[in-house]
């Protein structure tokens, strides 16, 4: 059974449910268990998902012997709120209230309907920038009440392409060069553009999911064909002679899948 010293991991995925139990050592974190499992991400069945999330948590929770242990999970980009903001040169004292007034300002919902946060960011000028997190109070609680239904409490709350950014900078240290970090996921992907010690995100509401039911649609079958048939069969023309060398039906799938991809590289 993991001890309490652990660190569970848990990212809540529109199709993928994983788990991880980490820890900590004086040379940093250690990965000591992991597990995932999958979940159909079809629209169409949207309203089953969250009991399919909860048994997948729970399941996982049982495998990895983590018990009624909290956990720290991440929120998608899609539903957190997401502002950088510059803020003139001030004494520190005085960064708290600075900071309400522009989340009241930035925040597009009633300050007191949300949970927020914010970061100062280290830019290395004579302006302040910080990154503003929100999300609405009521979209947090649920999905509190959903982690809480497994047996699991709540560690911590971040947002993924955060998350994302940090993770990359605790095993990338010292890299100083331009980076663009790009997370696929069923129904969202994030972009997290790293420069130096300054990053930016942004989260678009096209992923897996998409090509999935580019498929269905084309072909006229459930989308829980169309999603095997992209995990067996399913690859990204490149167009010109490439497709040539395919046979016709996994060419044609190809194309569907490019032309939906489209959408996305746009």
């Amino acid at each position: 059974m993991a001890d309490q010293q652990s660190i569970i991991a848990l990212n809540i995925g529109s199709q993928r449910i994983s788990m991880g139990v980490f820890a900590p050592t004086k040379k940093g974190l250690v990965l000591k268990s992991y597990g995932a499992s999958s979940i159909l991400a079809d629209p169409a069945t949207e309203a089953a998902r969250i009991p399919q999330v909860q048994l997948a948590i729970k399941e996982l929770a049982k495998s990895l012997k983590v018990g009624s242990q909290k956990a720290a999970y991440a929120l998608s980009g899609q539903s957190v709120f997401v502002r950088f903001v510059k803020l003139p040169p001030l004494e520190s004292e005085n960064m708290d209230e600075l900071v309400k007034f522009e989340a009241q300002q930035n925040v597009p919902f009633p300050i007191d309907e949300v949970v927020w946060d914010w970061e100062k960011l280290e830019t290395g000028g004579i302006e302040t920038e910080i990154v503003l997190v929100a999300i609405k109070s009521d979209s947090l609680n649920d999905l509190n009440s959903v982690v809480a239904e497994t047996g699991l409490g709540t560690r911590l709350v971040d947002c993924a392409p955060i998350a994302l950014y940090n993770a990359f900078r605790y095993n990338y240290q010292g890299l100083d060069e331009s980076v663009l970090l790009l997370d696929i996921g069923a129904k969202t992907s994030n972009l997290i553009y790293a420069d130096g010690a300054r990053f930016f995100t942004r989260s678009v509401a096209i992923g897996g999911a998409n090509l999935t039911s580019a498929v269905a649609k084309e072909y006229d079958v459930s989308f829980a064909e169309a999603e095997n048939s992209k995990l067996t069969s399913g690859l990204v023309t490149l167009g010109g002679g490439h497709a040539g060398q395919l046979d016709e039906a996994t060419a044609a799938l190809g194309t569907v899948i490019r032309n939906a991809l489209t959408r996305l590289t746009a």
